[in-house]
């Protein structure tokens, strides 16, 4: 009863409690939307200009056992079962009184004047005098829907996570010292990996990152009376999996995806408390930091940059895009894989909350919180590596050019950018206690 719920931890060997066993289960709803622009050209200047809207909602039920195994020593295995994950993409028409081309500066986009039609990112077709203009996959939409992107929904399970924490120091045990734990969890992508062919669209469905997390942590909390600050941080370091969409190639400025670090600052205040029923009532604010460094992602427009599979020097090359699926000799063709290298960002949020301890066996948490991510490229590779005596990378060869590398996504005046991201999340927790 008297660590911080982020500094909870499950023991064993204790005189007047031999073993420690928790079963979690907690359900995640998060809603994201972001804006997507794009650089352009305009009188020598790089310009942004409007270009998509992006949504996306996702629901995850998480499944925990925590085992005590030594004295302040925890073990626990979870896997997190994503329920529901969609996600879509908007021509940008969120502007005031919208205008369109023929307008010499139209506020709003539609397929008119979407870089993403005009650069053949999506299929599209022009409009008759009796047939609607028609863009996106399968059988597309028509004005006046905004709509260009509508990503299959995702569902299973996402990882399978092992853990082990220690409480070094246990405030329970000696109230002069803080609860100070230590934690490692890997984080095992073992299920299948999500990916997308734009010739298949439903074809996969499912959530797996395509490499394993492996995380390390720390948290430290002292109560005082009834106010019990808290603190975290921690590190994570992607390894890419065999066979995933992170495969590694020639020149590559980042081959693997981006590595995460963050930081947690809170407290609880205890609204009421009944120290020998086992029972309190806590109110919780937090606040957090995160960075994300430079690397590749899945990114908001990772789907619709996906190349289809018929696309290769074997096939028809007739479902290649050109300037976005091409290889890097001439006459070649490879399929954009979709994730990109991006450029590092920072993220910020916030969370609001509720714990109540019920007794010896119950526990409930809730939390709500915000997060926004601050604006950055998500098409962001280099050029490639220069041979010693050359000025500049020659994109038509393969020992200098970046095989991640496209000109009509990467390049100055054509990049993608992501701006005013928000991702709202509740939390609701309940936990059985041995």
């Amino acid at each position: 009863m008297r660590a911080a719920e982020v500094t909870r931890v499950v023991s064993a060997l204790d005189d007047e409690n031999q073993f420690d066993f928790n079963v979690t289960a907690a359900w995640l709803h998060e809603s994201k939307s972001a804006f997507i622009k794009r650089e352009n050209v305009l009188g020598g200047v790089n310009v942004l200009e409007k270009d998509s809207v992006y949504n996306q909602t996702r629901d995850v039920l998480n499944l925990r056992m925590d085992f005590g195994i030594l004295w302040d020593v925890g073990l626990h295995v979870a896997a997190p079962l994503v329920l529901a994950d969609e996600r879509s993409l908007d021509f940008d028409q969120t502007a005031e009184g919208c205008t369109y081309p023929p307008s010499p500066n139209p506020t709003c986009v539609s397929n008119v004047n979407s870089s993403v039609i005009r650069d053949g990112i999506v299929p599209s077709t022009p409009g008759t005098a009796s047939t609607p203009a028609r863009w996106g996959l399968g059988n597309g939409y028509t004005a006046p829907s905004s709509r260009w992107f509508t990503g299959p929904k995702r569902s299973g399970f996402e990882s399978l996570d092992l853990g082990l924490n220690w409480a070094a120091f246990n405030q329970m045990r000696d109230d002069t010292r803080p609860t100070w734990m230590l934690g490692f969890e890997a984080k095992l992508d073992v299920f299948h990996d999500m990916r997308f062919d734009p010739s298949n669209p439903t074809g996969n469905t499912a959530v797996g990152p395509g490499y394993h997390q492996f995380i390390w942590s720390t948290w430290v909390s002292k109560r005082f009376r009834y106010f019990d600050p808290y603190f975290g941080a921690w590190y994570m370091l992607p390894v890419r999996t065999n066979g995933s969409i992170y495969q590694s190639g020639p020149n590559q400025g980042a081959t693997n995806p981006m590595m995460r670090a963050g930081a947690i600052a809170g407290f609880e205040q205890i609204a009421w408390e009944n120290p020998r029923a086992l029972q309190r009532v806590t109110v919780e604010f937090r606040a957090r930091m995160e960075q994300h460094f430079y690397g590749r992602s899945a990114s908001e427009m990772w789907e619709p940059l996906a190349g289809s599979s018929k696309c290769n020097s074997s096939q028809s090359t007739a479902d290649c895009r050109p300037g976005i699926d091409d290889g890097v000799a001439p006459g070649t063709f490879s399929a954009h894989p979709g994730v990109t290298e991006t450029q590092a960002y920072a993220s910020f949020g916030g969370d609001a909350g509720l714990n109540v301890q019920v007794g010896k066996y119950i526990r409930f948490r809730g939390l709500f919180g915000l997060t926004v991510d601050m604006p950055h490229f998500i098409t962001y590779a280099n050029a490639g590596v220069p041979l010693p005596g050359s000025s500049a990378v020659k994109l038509d060869d393969p020992n200098e050019a970046n095989v991640d590398y496209r000109a009509a996504l990467d390049s100055p005046g054509r990049r993608f950018k992501v701006e005013g991201t928000q991702i709202w999340s509740l939390l609701l927790e309940g936990s059985i206690m041995f």
